[in-house]
């Protein structure tokens, strides 16, 4: 159980602020919920598994107030060297930080994924929550058996049921992470909810798309990096980006008959570019075959580090 003396709350003046990690399984909600709590949209989402993977920092500031959310990759058991590489990056994720936020979904118990996942927190003294996710896909006594089960893992200072999708629950989880954060200046400057640039933002909205169009091992094999950003005289800001992937047959299904695919990935992608930029956007989209590059170290650490 975590060390009490850790917790701080928010009586008396001046800010408070604190790093929370957010851990879970492969496609639990962890960006739908940092999403919703966030109040804008500064993940992509998929419903396949494993679609984040870099430590991406969520920022929610009121006035007295500043939790910096560490979202992590998924989760789950290696299998490659880009697997591998996603599970190094979320253990790194709990260094130096205040709270450990675990996000489960209603399954009515304890998971062995979970259990071993636990086993490497007995020298973490700090406070644990855990957040039950999509209530509202449970069924009969589902919930009621999840917190249960988990609860009496006796790690978790406290267990909140939540749905990421219609925000339910979400203020209860913002009241309660208060109590933990401890006093000191703001970490980010106010008006800023993410860490990431601009360029990984675009190249993270394109690389939704492909998970979203696409399917079996195309939206695992791909990575997308932005090639040119220029904003013009009348406002229009052009993008060149390049989506790369492994083989040419899945260059082949990126591009689609007569182009079809890579126009309809554009399409959605620059919607959400311009809602991310306020600005009108005239998006390229060209792709190219790095061979075997997601089973390689140094292309995997080129091709999904920040821009």
């Amino acid at each position: 159980m975590a060390d009490r003396e850790r917790v701080r709350s928010l009586r008396g003046g001046g800010t408070h602020v604190g790093y929370i990690a957010v851990l879970g399984r492969t496609n639990v909600g962890k960006s739908t919920f940092l999403n919703a709590i966030v109040g804008r949209k500064v993940l992509i989402t998929s419903p396949k598994p494993q679609t984040t993977r870099n430590r991406i920092r969520c920022v929610l500031t009121t006035d007295d107030s500043q939790i910096v959310f560490v979202d992590t990759p998924g989760l789950h058991l290696q299998q490659d060297p880009l697997s591998r590489r996603l599970l190094q990056e979320a253990k790194r994720s709990l260094r130096g930080i205040d709270v450990l936020l675990y996000i489960v979904e209603p399954w009515g118990e304890v998971t062995d994924l979970d259990r071993k996942v636990f086993e490497e927190w007995e020298a973490l003294e700090i406070p644990r929550v855990l957040l039950v996710n999509k209530i509202d896909t449970a069924r009969r006594n589902q919930l009621e058996e999840t917190l249960l089960c988990y609860a009496a893992t006796e790690l978790f200072d406290e267990l909140i049921p939540i749905s990421a999708l219609t925000q339910e629950g979400i203020e209860d989880v913002h009241q309660t992470l208060l109590r933990y954060l401890r006093k000191g200046p703001f970490l980010f400057p106010p008006d800023e909810d993410t860490d990431q640039s601009e360029a990984f933002l675009i190249a993270e909205l394109i690389r939704e798309k492909v998970f979203r169009l696409t399917h079996q091992e195309v939206p695992y094999s791909t990575a997308v990096r932005l090639k040119n950003f220029q904003e013009r005289d009348d406002g229009l800001v052009e993008i060149k980006a390049e989506i790369i992937v492994e083989r040419a047959s899945q260059k082949g299904i990126l591009i689609g008959k007569g182009g079809r695919m890579v126009k309809k990935l554009g399409t959605f992608a620059r919607q959400d570019i311009e809602a991310l930029l306020g600005a009108r956007v005239f998006l390229e989209i060209v792709v190219a075959v790095r061979p075997n590059w997601a089973r390689n170290a140094e292309q995997i650490d080129q091709l999904t580090q920040r821009m």
